[in-house]
């Protein structure tokens, strides 16, 4: 976590949960930036929308007066304005992780990773930067999780899982022993992964095939 205090980009239920773990933590939450005009000067609970990513009064804290968690659902959104910002602000973002979550060793974390309330990280278990690893997800000893990895609620990963860049684990799906999910590949919720997933393909069941 930070010292600092921390602007959150984005406006909407995923950047909530972001605030909650912040308050959670004690650190103080500046506001969120919101590129719709609309949500502008508007509150969520107590924290104002404090304008768009285009104030510069605002989007000059960065990385200088505060930290920055990017809260954007879409990944694709979410990933450009990771990149801006580290191009920009020449600053990575913050971890959010919630207090009750385990993690065996916090060295094995990177950048900008969001942890659920209640997930377990076991030992030798690595995330790059910019995960997000679900409430109550369990990430097995030795499992690989690579950048932009978003695992879904109450998922288990298995021992040395290897994640590659950009895939998704959907919901309460299991992935088990040391397979491989390829890069950008999807599983889907409730799915139980005992093969290989290749690049960029989706799989779904029990046991979970190729879509």
């Amino acid at each position: 976590m930070t010292s600092l205090p921390v602007i959150i980009i984005g406006v909407n239920p995923f950047a909530l949960e972001v605030a909650s773990i912040f308050q959670k933590n004690e650190v103080v939450i500046y506001g969120f930036l919101d590129d719709d005009p609309k949500k502008k000067d508007t509150q969520i609970g107590e924290i104002p929308v404090l304008g768009s990513t285009e104030d510069e009064s605002y989007w000059g804290l960065i990385g200088k007066n505060c930290g920055v968690f990017v809260a954007l659902e879409n990944p694709t959104e979410r990933k450009k304005m990771i990149e801006t910002i580290m191009e920009d602000r020449q600053v990575k973002p913050v971890n959010a992780i919630h207090p009750s979550a385990i993690i065996a060793d916090v060295k094995n974390l990177a950048y900008g990773v969001y942890v659920g309330a209640g997930a377990i990280i076991q030992p030798e278990a690595k995330l790059a930067d910019h995960c997000m690893v679900g409430a109550g997800v369990i990430v097995e000893t030795g499992a690989q999780i690579e950048e932009y990895v978003q695992i879904g609620a109450g998922s288990v990963i298995g021992k040395e899982c290897k994640l590659d860049t950009n895939c998704f684990i959907g919901i309460q799906s299991t992935l088990v022993g040391s397979i491989k999910i390829g890069k950008g590949a999807t599983v889907g919720a409730g799915s139980v992964v005992i093969e290989p997933v290749p690049a960029s393909k989706r799989v779904f069941g029990n046991p979970a095939k190729l879509l």
